[in-house]
Parts: C-alpha cells; structure tokens; sequence
C-alpha cells in the first residue's frame, strides 16, 4: 500500500511552517514602522575593498609636550568593490598595530579583501581607513558546514533544525531586536518571541505531537519561573542595568525612547535559558511517551516518579551548561578583576558580577522547575498519549497487514527437449494380482491331508 504524501503529520508541519513565516513578517512589519531608527536614511561610509598594492611600513615618532608616541604607519592601495564608487582606487594611510607578545598581528597583503571607510577632514576632504579583515566568508563557510553536518547526521530531522535555528535567528533579529528599539514593552516582546522560539522548534523538529506539545508547555513554565526570579531579584540585588561602558549607549539608541536597561538584562537571562530549558523539557517528555508507549497501564505517580527520576540525571549537566557559557563569554573580565582586585569581597559585590550570578542561577532554576512541569504536564495530559500511542499501534498493523504476501511457486514441468530424448510414452500395464503367500503349516495337518487323500 502506497503511503499518501499529504497525510496529518506533513499538513500540520506545513501549517506551522505557514504561521512561523506570517509571524516573522507581521512582527517585523510592526517592529519597523514608524521606527526612525530603520527608517532614517544614513549614507554608506563602509565598502568592501581588495589590497591592489601594500607599501614599505615606516616608523613615526611624534613629541608632545615631553610625551613621545610611536607607531607604524604604512601606505596601502585599495580598489573598491561596491557602493557608487565602485572600481575607484584609493590610497590609504594606514596606522598599523605594533606587534608585541601576546597577541597576533596579520599585515595587509596584495590580494587581502578588507573594509574600508572614510571621514572627512578639516579641509572636507575624504580621509581613507581600512577598517578590518573581512572575515564574512570564512564565517559562511563554517556555517554552512555545520548545516551539512546537521544534515548529514540528521537527514530531515537535521534539515527541520536547520529550518528551525534560521527561523530562531530570524525572529531574535528581525521581530525582537527592532520591537525593543522601537521602545516596546521589553519583557513581553521577550516572552513572545521565547513562547514562539519553543513551539515552533519543538513543532518543527519533533513534529505537533503530545510529546512536543507537552514540551513546550514544560519549556514554557521554566522559562517563565527563570524571569520571574529576574525581576524579582533585581531591586535585592540592586541591579541598575549600568554594567559596562556600552551601557549607557545602549540606553539611548532610540532618540524618542529610552531602553529599559534592566529589562535588557531580563532578555538576556531568558533567550540565554532558552536553549538548555527545551532540551531538558524533550528529554522528559519524550522518556515519559516511550515508557506510556510499552507500558500503558503504569499509575501516575509511578510516571511521575520516573519522569523525576530522569530528570535529576539531566539537570546536573545543564546547570553546568549554564554557568560555564557565561563564564567562557566573561572570561576576559574576570581576569581583570583578580588581577587588579585582592580583595575578594569587593570583587562580588560588583554589579557586573551580580548580573553573571544572576543569569547563571536565573537559568538553572529554570532548568530545575522545568523538570516537575513537563512531567506534571505528561501525566495531566496521559489519555493523550495514549491516544495516540494505541493509533500509532493501529497505524503500523495496518502497514504490516498491507504489505504483498509472496506468492507460492508454481510447479515446474518438464522441458519439452527432456520429454524428446526420452521417447515416445509407454502406457503402463496393469498389475496382476498376486496371491499371497500361505502360512506354513503343522505336521499334523500335512498327514491328515495325505490320509484324505489316499482314501
């Protein structure tokens, strides 16, 4: 039997697929207008350019008033690759890093491919800079070799994580990004584009099934509790939102609004928690399926007992997950403040420190609690599962019964040629009968024979 192409599991994927892509659009149509910020019309001062020829560096030496600086400057020529200046070539006076032990310097070379920039000067004239390497296609290329693996390993599942992780990224920069620089209310942009990250993934990669949906619904709950710790440990901990220099730039990306600065650092501590919630809320929910699968009649506390189980075995490494990724991307920070910092006291009452704590706790409470959901939520929901578990049954009996039985063999007759060489057939004759051969018989009986016939 020939499996239909468009059946329920495929329309529903489609279906979301659908409402992911219209919520993108709708989102980033409402997050962009009237926004000044996208809408403001800012000449191009960058463009992609090729090193054409790299001169001799000089050393400069410059006094003032007492202080001496010293640098490397190098003259280097530049064609440009886009923009309305396209083909033209320019000269630039290039500042060159010194090199020095620690760190790895990559001088310009002919063939380089760079960004480049202008200023212009006292006199308006254009001042030239290179302003980097450009790295974006070392950077494309390694991610779509992570996309082939993906989908190398995974065949459809890692082609839906594909699908999955672009439409993720596209809903963080194109709905949420611009909805916070517009100045909406932050945190409920962030628990949208968190409830839509975890439907659509799990939809997506796992397809709309009770597992998934359960899931979600537990993914939901620690998610929710992680935030809800955020805010209301922010006043304990004295957070303003001031935690670095960038901060205050930050603030006032928008001229018309203001960004809530706290509510940033609540973004950050949810979509950083996203992650690590959905896989332990999968993993407990797809345990729980595959034990209602084989074992249908088990009690609640039974199924949730197990789901409590498995998950104190999950727990311990994504709490570990957590802290280490915000220790890794602060890495540098830290150094600094051990380095320059004996005391360690002052060293954890900082704000920058209180804001790491807090992410890394935030997180893995969130992870704890998303335990107990998804479990709660499975059992609440087992006459689902089951449901669909027994029409799953249903479903591959009906697939068993379907396929072609193999035909007997038929029997094989004689070749003609072998009927040739043999002759013409004989007909058989019958078979006499013959009689069967007589008992032996007694003495006895042979003499009174002879005696009958003698008389």
């Amino acid at each position: 039997m020939k499996k239909r192409f468009l059946n329920r599991d495929r329309i529903l994927y489609f279906v979301v697929m659908i409402l992911s892509v219209l919520f993108l659009y709708v989102g980033n149509r409402i997050a962009v207008q009237d926004n000044s910020y996208f809408q403001s019309s800012r000449a191009d001062t960058y463009y992609r350019a090729e090193v054409i020829a790299v001169g001799e560096p000089q050393q400069i030496e410059n006094t003032y008033d007492g202080w001496s600086e010293s640098y490397i400057e190098q003259d280097i020529t530049i064609r440009l690759r886009e923009g309305a200046l396209r083909g033209e070539e320019v000269t630039v006076h290039q500042q060159l890093q010194t090199p020095k032990e620690g760190y790895k310097t990559f001088p310009y070379e002919v063939g380089d491919q760079v960004f480049a920039g202008f200023n212009f000067d006292s006199q308006m004239n254009a001042d030239w800079f290179i302003a980097d390497h450009l790295r974006e296609m070392p950077m494309l290329f390694l991610v779509l070799a992570f996309f082939a693996l993906l989908i190398g390993f995974g065949r459809f599942k890692g082609f839906n994580t594909v699908v999955s992780l672009v439409l993720t990224c596209a809903a963080v920069f194109f709905v949420m990004i611009p909805a916070i620089i517009k100045g909406y209310n932050i945190y409920l942009v962030t628990f949208i584009t968190a409830v839509f990250t975890i439907v659509m993934t799990l939809c997506i990669v796992i397809g709309v099934h009770p597992k998934s949906i359960a899931a979600a619904v537990g993914c939901t709950c620690g998610v929710g509790f992680a935030g809800l710790l955020t805010i209301a440990m922010q006043d304990a901990l004295f957070i303003t939102g001031l935690i670095d220099e960038d901060s205050s730039f930050v603030m006032y990306i928008n001229a018309d609004t203001v960004i809530d600065l706290r509510g940033v650092i609540f973004a950050a501590i949810v979509i950083g928690a996203l992650g690590a919630t959905m896989d332990v809320a999968m993993s407990i929910a797809s345990s729980l399926d595959e034990i209602l699968y084989h074992k249908p009649d088990i009690r609640d506390w039974e199924l949730m007992r197990s789901g409590l189980n498995i998950g104190r075995d999950i727990m311990g490494t994504m709490a570990n997950t957590l802290v280490l990724a915000y220790v890794g991307s602060s890495l540098h920070m830290i150094l600094l403040l051990l380095a320059y910092n004996n005391d360690i006291g002052s060293i954890i009452n900082r704000e920058t420190i209180a804001v790491e704590l807090l992410q890394s706790v935030a997180g893995s409470i969130g992870i704890l609690l998303t335990v107990p959901s998804t479990a709660a939520v499975t059992v609440l929901a087992r006459r689902w599962f089951l449901s669909h578990a027994q029409r799953q049954r249903e479903e591959e009996a009906a697939a068993e019964a379907a396929e072609p039985q193999p035909l007997p063999e038929p029997e094989q007759e004689p070749e003609p040629e072998a009927c040739a060489e043999a002759g013409p057939a004989v007909p058989e004759e019958p078979e006499e009968d013959t009689p069967e051969p007589e008992a032996p018989r007694t003495v006895e009986e042979l003499w009174r024979e002879y005696q009958k016939k003698e008389k």
